[in-house]
């Protein structure tokens, strides 16, 4: 019962991959495993976070060139060992970095203040944007292989959650936000060392957590606020600020308490479904030119997820969680994200405690697939369209038929064909009257879907 025609089915691009320690590991062969199977599920990129590789000494080393990746002072071996394995299998990836060394801090760290949190230098962190741009440019010799190069890295991230002081430090000061307007000088020096290298590399803001403290002071800024006090956007003299900020795309943790269709309390906290509140920011300061360059900026989730249970007691059933899973994909792709790296493939170790680690990956610390891998790997969610009409989405991990089917007393029968590209998303509408059970399958190698219950009304 086709609904729209064939050149409806092909939809927005989704890049899925995933944040996990595992892909540091200093074991080749645990590294290996995890690679391996984050290839097996669909992923595209890796946000791979590595320590700013200097030493966390009380001044700055000694004759250290800073922007020259070569420079004995770095140690690099970890990221280049990470990033060889992901890209030899296809994998992109994402640096990401946070912690400045005590040397690159602001002076008179107070000590309640997170180490590596405290005023960070802008300088120092242009002279690191320049070394990196460097050394992932696909040309900078590798150190254990004569006449090889290192891989080439397309995206560089500045930073964790900096409306934490966990990450940054101060948060506040005189009854003010602080930290929104030292983030922006902070992403802007890293800008210029990324782009004095290559002007093609994305810069990649520092994904915010998705919750803040009501009104001033605290130890977290919401990050409505965070974005909209970094992008100028409060200012109430003048039409821009003195130095917009300049990055390439926007990144935020949208964590949801309760389902990904739940909405955060407060006007300027962000979960899953509320992406539009950062949105509408972007479009402003694109407007007004208080996000630079004079582009359409991307709009990135470099962390997401739920924990499940098993293993944590605290967490989602397993079958909960996997079309969890799928949900917030669907939700936040329909929003205008385009990346999504989900936290994390595999389980941490419940040490202390589950309450104190997280169990969010597609699979359990052993390696088994949980329900939630089914759908990373081939998410599928049905909507209520209108009466009588369903929209179904999806994303399809190889290439192949894509048969949406509707569960039936005698088996599954076949609704309708769509065409699937590999790592392509796919939508389309079909009529479907009352409760019913939907889901895809690939019509070459018969891999299939989670299933998904439809009801006369659906929350989404």
């Amino acid at each position: 019962m086709l609904l729209v025609p064939t050149a409806a089915q092909s939809a927005r691009p989704l890049q899925l991959g995933f944040l996990d320690s595992v892909y540091t590991s200093p074991d080749p062969a645990e590294r290996a495993d995890w690679l391996s199977r984050s290839v097996d599920s669909a992923a595209d990129i890796l946000r791979v976070q590595v320590a700013w590789p200097v030493p966390d000494t009380p001044g700055r080393p000694a004759s250290f060139d800073a922007t020259n990746p070569a420079d004995r002072t770095y140690d690099f071996s970890s990221a280049d060992a990470a990033i060889k394995d992901a890209t030899a299998r296809g994998l992109r990836v994402l640096f990401s970095f946070s912690g400045a060394p005590r040397w690159a801090e602001g002076p008179n760290r107070p000590a309640g203040a997170p180490r590596g949190s405290w005023r960070p230098d802008p300088k120092a962190l242009e002279d690191y944007g320049t070394a990196l741009a460097k050394r992932y440019s696909g040309s900078f010799p590798d150190p254990l292989q004569p006449g090889a190069s290192l891989p080439r890295v397309d995206a560089f991230q500045v930073w964790n959650e900096p409306n934490l002081d966990t990450y940054l430090t101060p948060q506040w000061l005189g009854g003010r936000t602080f930290a929104p307007a030292h983030y922006r000088r902070m992403l802007n020096a890293f800008y210029r060392g990324v782009k004095s290298v290559r002007s093609d590399a994305l810069v990649v803001t520092a994904g915010t957590a998705p919750f803040g403290d009501p009104g001033s002071g605290g130890d977290r800024i919401m990050p409505a606020r965070f974005v909209r006090d970094m992008l100028c956007l409060r200012r109430t003299r003048g039409t821009a600020c003195a130095a917009p900020a300049r990055f390439d795309v926007l990144a935020h943790h949208p964590y949801s308490v309760g389902s990904p269709s739940r909405r955060a309390l407060n006007a300027d906290d962000v979960s899953i479904p509320d992406m539009g509140k950062l949105t509408a920011l972007l479009r402003k300061a694109e407007a007004t030119g208080r996000a630079l360059p004079r582009k359409r900026h991307r709009l990135w989730v470099t962390e997401v997820s739920y924990d499940s249970s098993p293993p944590d007691p605290d967490g989602v059933p397993a079958a909960v969680h996997a079309r969890f899973v799928a949900e917030t994909l669907y939700l936040l792709w329909r929003q205008g994200v385009d990346t999504i790296t989900w936290f994390q493939i595999r389980d941490q170790a419940p040490e202390p405690s589950y309450a104190a680690t997280n169990q969010s990956g597609i699979y359990y610390r052993d390696g088994q697939e949980k329900p939630a891998r089914q759908a990373f790997r081939f998410p599928f969610v049905a909507v209520r369209e209108r009466r009588g009409v369903v929209r179904v989405w999806g994303r399809s991990p190889v290439a192949g038929k894509i048969v949406i089917e509707r569960q039936t007393r005698s088996g599954w029968r076949a609704l309708r064909t769509l065409r699937g590209a590999a790592r392509g998303t796919f939508q389309a509408l079909v009529r479907v009257a009352g409760t019913a059970t939907l889901r895809a399958r690939n019509g070459d190698n018969g891999e299939t879907t989670i299933s998904w219950r439809i009801v006369r009304r659906d929350p989404l």
